[in-house]
């Protein structure tokens, strides 16, 4: 098994659980590269938009509220956020680079937002060609998808033979945790 998706609804505690995840495994000297996308709030606490971090530091805008961000293609807009693409890729690309130095990617999350860059997508699916490749080709995948979405390149994970899904609820999220820590562990 090479390949751990994490699912469930938006505010259950998916990102969290790959933080804890990534802080473990930085903790055990154990080499990985990937992201995570953090909310971003105003003064007043309404939600304006995404950062992504790379697990040792680096930050990029993914998405901001759009009327923050004038003059961007339509193209580039989910909802009322509009997707800082170049910014996005000038981090995301890297930080999921497939070398044998790091053959543990952990990315949070496969969405809407994400999927506005074409160089993402195309990474994708070189990750789960990769991923997919008979065993041991080497590369292992965490990754959080949405839901409710049905995004072809999620939809193809989730077929990957030896995929391991967990459900995300905010009645199993404390205890679901740490399955999934000992489900990675056990993977790499």
């Amino acid at each position: 098994m090479s390949l751990i998706l994490i699912t469930g609804m938006p505010g259950v505690g998916k990102t969290t659980i790959m933080r804890h995840v990534g802080t473990e495994l930085q903790r055990r000297a154990i080499a990985f590269d990937g992201f995570y996308t953090e909310e971003l709030r105003s003064l007043s606490g309404e939600r304006s938009g995404f950062d992504i971090v790379t697990f040792d530091g680096k930050r990029a805008p993914l998405a901001r509220t759009s009327d923050a961000i004038r003059n961007a293609p339509a193209k580039n807009r989910v909802g009322k956020y509009t997707v800082c693409v170049a910014e996005f890729e000038s981090v995301a690309l890297p930080a999921l680079a497939i070398r044998s130095t790091a053959n543990l990617l952990l990315l949070d999350e496969i969405g809407k937002m994400e999927l506005k860059s074409r160089p993402f997508e195309d990474r994708l699916q070189q990750i789960v060609d990769a991923v997919a490749a008979p065993p041991g080709g080497g590369l292992k995948f965490v990754a959080t998808v949405p839901l409710k979405a049905s995004l072809n390149i999620v939809e193809r994970l989730k077929r990957t033979p030896g995929v391991q899904l967990f459900h995300v609820t905010v009645s199993n999220r404390d205890k679901i945790k740490q399955d999934i820590l000992e489900a990675v562990l056990k993977m790499i």
